[in-house]
């Protein structure tokens, strides 16, 4: 991911300043908050994308959205995305725009995002001893990773939870178990 982030740079398209980068100043690469209060975000970034999210938006025929890539206009048509998302609830932009290929995704906090269909459908939490946990990553084909263990309590003895850590791993290296004593 570095190198993708150091050619963009090269390339003109991410500043040191905070803001005037191609993945944090645009309009279209952004988050927003809702009229109820939560966020989505939109990550419009080939002009395709970006024409579908403005014409979801009902801005295709404004001539200040022409330019997506136009730095200085950036500030206010963030501003107008800004008014724009504020008019509707996120679960309304979800109904509009999800499925479509405008690069939109509701903000989830844990529990909703273990509940979205994406994230079920793939396994991505599992409640453990009624605690919700994100499982092994990444996951290929052929392999299978260990399901973690219930998460210790704080006031649980150091040496039971150590005690899963001394397992020889696939390759035969036993972790330490001695250095936190």
């Amino acid at each position: 991911m570095m190198n993708l982030l150091l050619s963009l740079k090269a390339a003109g398209q991410v500043a040191s300043i905070r803001g005037c980068s191609i993945l944090d100043g645009p309009h279209w690469y952004s988050t927003y908050r809702c009229a109820d209060g939560n966020f989505i975000s939109v990550g419009s970034l080939e002009p395709k994308f970006y024409a579908l999210l403005c014409k979801k938006l009902g801005l295709a025929g404004d001539s200040s959205f022409d330019d997506g890539y136009d730095r200085d206009a950036w500030p206010e048509l963030k501003q107008r995305f800004s008014e724009i998302f504020a008019m509707r609830t996120r679960e309304e932009w979800r109904t509009l725009l999800e499925g479509s290929d405008a690069c939109f995704a509701p903000v989830l906090d844990p529990d909703e995002a273990a509940r979205h269909p994406h994230m079920a459908a793939r396994g991505v939490y599992r409640e453990i001893d009624n605690i919700l946990q994100a499982m092994p990553a990444p996951r290929f084909s052929g392999s299978s990773l260990p399901i973690p263990g219930p998460i210790p309590l704080h006031h649980e003895d150091p040496s039971t939870i150590r005690r899963g850590w001394s397992k020889p791993d696939r390759c035969g290296i036993t972790a330490r178990t001695d250095c936190c004593e």
